[in-house]
């Protein structure tokens, strides 16, 4: 925590018009030394009537003004944001708690209990009663990680009678232990939304992005096609 915190407080002493003003003069002197244009404002796209568009609203912000506020200090109030939500200490403690529960034949003290059941508005007493049964027949596996602590629950048939401590278990793997899954879902936007598809509206964006990211699912279009059909009594006449 104390490398996510220093990591905060770095970004945080950036969020500043000096650092911006650095930084801007440095682009300016690559600019200028590589004979590329100066940032300028971009000319905004009028969005058709018909999909809710309407006319152009003009804006008073400078080129510099208008990266200052919509990118340099959106980007960095955005990741301080997601910084904090995903190292939360509350959170991360929980999650700790989780591991302890599963993964070592340690039992949780009352207090830790408390803690799991509060976060999660769980039942206490089931979860202390589950605690006790799945130690027991955990035995003498010191520690595990939560691939072989999945088998051995799914194997003992836990996930059928315990299931406070099932829901657990689906909370923790849910938890991820990097982003490079949501970085090569995000990085599938630039060939999704192109130029002729720059209007296309977020359902539609996040029907077809949910289409490439689980493409690797075998998918029986004939079954998809029998459901449509039963599903409209006009369609089953044909």
């Amino acid at each position: 925590m104390a490398q996510v915190k220093m990591t905060i407080c770095s970004l945080e002493s950036m969020r500043n018009d000096d650092e911006f003003n650095r930084i801007w003069n440095e682009t300016m002197n690559i600019c200028a030394a590589n004979d590329i244009d100066e940032p300028a404002e971009q000319r905004r796209r009028k969005v058709p009537a018909r999909l809710g568009g309407g006319d152009i609203v003009s804006t008073t912000l400078s080129a510099k003004d208008n990266y200052r506020i919509n990118s340099f200090y959106a980007v960095l109030d955005l990741i301080i944001t997601s910084i904090k939500e995903r190292f939360n200490e509350n959170s991360l403690s929980i999650m700790l708690l989780c591991e302890k529960l599963f993964l070592t034949n340690v039992f949780l003290n009352d207090l830790e209990a408390q803690q799991i059941v509060q976060f999660y508005n769980m039942n206490y007493d089931e979860l202390r009663s589950e605690q006790r049964f799945y130690k027991v027949a955990l035995g003498q596996k010191k520690q595990m990680n939560l691939s072989s602590a999945t088998k051995f629950f799914v194997e003992n048939n836990f996930h059928q009678s315990l299931n406070t401590m099932n829901n657990l278990l689906k909370l923790l793997w849910t938890i991820p232990a990097n982003t490079c899954e949501c970085e090569r879902s995000f990085s599938l936007l630039r060939r999704l939304k192109t130029y002729i598809r720059n209007t296309t509206g977020q359902e539609r964006l996040s029907s077809l992005a949910l289409i490439n990211i689980e493409r690797s699912f075998d998918i029986d279009l004939d079954l998809i096609v029998t459901e449509f059909v039963s599903k409209n009594n006009e369609k089953k006449k044909f």
